[in-house]
Parts: structure tokens; sequence; C-alpha cells
């Protein structure tokens, strides 16, 4: 027994050792409330700052979950930065969705520097919200980016076809089927799932 409480003192005295070369205490994230009910309902609202990832298939209403959130923010005047790696953002749509494309910043890099992009915007904390959609692999840059969230202190959302396990993220949502489940979520919430919010017909063509 006082061996297993001598590794325990050891472990805790490793990880304090591990929080002072990464520069200090563990970051506190807080839960933004989005007005967005499939979000607020199931997880207390999008983390700050943290990974968010929002995965489906073409069609399940990933994208336009995301777009959802960024029209709030905008309507509210906060400025939302989006990396469109693939280019298929379409900005009428977000338009008919509420988004004022003012206030959003749409990012089209070449592919080799899509990755880089979001880590500067994120990085930057000129953007409360950071969207990336159209990204099929990370490679290693999901610690990248969760430390450049903590950082500027910003939520990514990354909205993928498939879960993305290379990906740090705080909370993971599975779309399609008219709702959205929660995969993943360090606050525990996980299992759950509430229905999407309702889109006019002219964002039909949002995956």
């Amino acid at each position: 027994m006082a061996q297993v409480a001598s590794s325990l003192q050891k472990l805790a005295s490793l990880r304090e050792r591990i929080r002072e070369i990464e520069g200090g205490s563990p970051v506190h994230v807080e839960r933004v409330h989005t007005g967005v009910g499939a979000i607020d309902e199931l997880v207390g609202g999008l983390p700050r700052p943290g990974l968010v990832e929002l995965h489906g298939s073409p069609g399940s209403g990933r994208t336009r979950l995301a777009l959802a959130l960024a029209a709030r923010l905008t309507t509210e005047g906060r400025l939302v930065a989006w990396v469109d790696a693939d280019r298929t953002l379409y900005p009428p749509a977000a338009r008919d969705l509420d988004v004022v494309l003012q206030r959003l910043l749409v990012v089209r890099p070449p592919s080799d520097r899509a990755v880089w992009s979001v880590e500067q915007l994120l990085r930057s904390g000129c953007f409360p919200v950071v969207g990336v959609s159209g990204l099929d692999r990370i490679g290693h840059a999901g610690p990248g980016w969760a430390h450049a969230a903590e950082a500027g202190g910003v939520t990514l959302i990354v909205v993928a076809e498939q879960p993305m396990r290379e990906l740090p993220a705080v909370v993971r949502l599975a779309v399609g089927r008219g709702e959205a489940v929660v995969v993943r979520d360090r606050a525990g919430r996980t299992g759950k799932g509430a229905p999407l919010p309702p889109w006019p017909e002219c964002a039909d063509p949002w995956s």
C-alpha cells in the first residue's frame, strides 16, 4: 500500500512538472451557451477554449449545424473565421441561414497550407470561433491546434465525414437522421441525442 501511495505521489509530481514546462497551470475551459439547442442541451454550450468535432455523412446536416452556430455569433456582432479547405462553402446559402457575411472570414488556402492556416487563426485570438471543413486528414496537427486554441482562447469546430481519432476533441458529435448524438464529451455527457434545428428549404444544398 505504501508503494502504491509513493507511486501516486511521484505521478502527481510528474504531472506538476509537465504543467510547469508547458507554461503553468491548466487552462480553464468554460461552456458558452450558443442559442442552438442541439449544442446547449447536449453539452451545455461550446467549450472555450477547445476543439469540437461534428462528423457525419454528406447530407447529414453537419455543416448546417456549424453554420447555425456561426449565425448566432455573427448576428450578435461577433466575428467567425472558416477555413474552406475543399472550397465547397457557398456564402449565399450561409446567408440564407442568417450568417452575416460581413462578419464571416472565409479562408481558402492552398491544400498544403490549410492545417497551418487553422493554427494561425486559432492562435490570433481574433475570432471566438474558427470552423474548418474539407480536411480528410490532419496528421499530427491535433495537439498543435489544441494548444493554439488555448493560446487564443478560441473554439475550433471541425466538420468531417468520419471521426478524426487524432483530434483531441473536447466534444465529438455524430450528426445524422435529423439529430446530433454525443460520442465524446470530457464533461461526461455521452450517448445523448437532440434534434437538429429546422432548416429552410433554401439550405438544402448544405451537407
